[in-house]
């Protein structure tokens, strides 16, 4: 007795009928799918041409607005610069002080304790340049030139004194 494989040899003609159906069904299943897609696209059309009315609709809504708004806007830009104007040298003031506290803080917390005195110094200095022409009419005999040679002469073999104590560097 033969027995009968489970399975037909590759060269079988049942193997070429299987192979054709599966090539058909294979070709349904891309009609199927092209008709689904033109129904989306075409559903997708319809949707976007029932929309056009009500976006239309929108745009010169929101456009009427815009030009409703524009006196107004126009108005309040010409009253700011108006204001600014009037009070151009208190937000000058302003905005220096707000420079300085901040140069300060940051002045501060960048320098080592005990130069903070120079820099207190230094600021009171620049703050009030009054001080410093003080201290430059206290000589009224000489002059500017010879105010300048005698610093020169009294700076010692070390180098000219620090600029914000007055005094000389330490000797190593």
């Amino acid at each position: 007795m033969t027995e009968k494989p489970d399975r037909e040899p590759p060269g079988d003609p049942g193997d070429r009928d299987a192979g054709s159906s599966f090539r058909d069904a294979l070709r349904g299943l891309r009609r199927a799918a092209s008709e689904v897609a033109d129904a989306g696209a075409e559903e997708a059309r319809k949707l976007a041409d029932a929309a056009r009315p009500e976006i239309e609709r929108r745009a010169k809504q929101a456009k009427a607005a815009a030009d409703a708004a524009r006196p107004h806007v126009e108005q309040k830009a010409r009253e700011a610069t108006a204001y600014v104007r009037e009070h151009q040298d208190e937000i000058v003031r302003a905005s220096k002080r707000g420079a300085e506290v901040a140069a300060s803080g940051v002045a501060r917390t960048v320098t080592p304790g005990p130069l903070r005195p120079a820099l207190d110094a230094m600021e009171r200095e620049l703050r009030d340049p009054s001080t410093a022409e003080s201290s430059e009419s206290e000589r009224p005999d000489e002059t500017a030139s010879e105010a300048g040679a005698t610093r020169d002469s009294d700076e010692s073999p070390d180098g000219p004194p620090d600029p914000s104590t007055g005094q000389q560097p330490p000797r190593p």
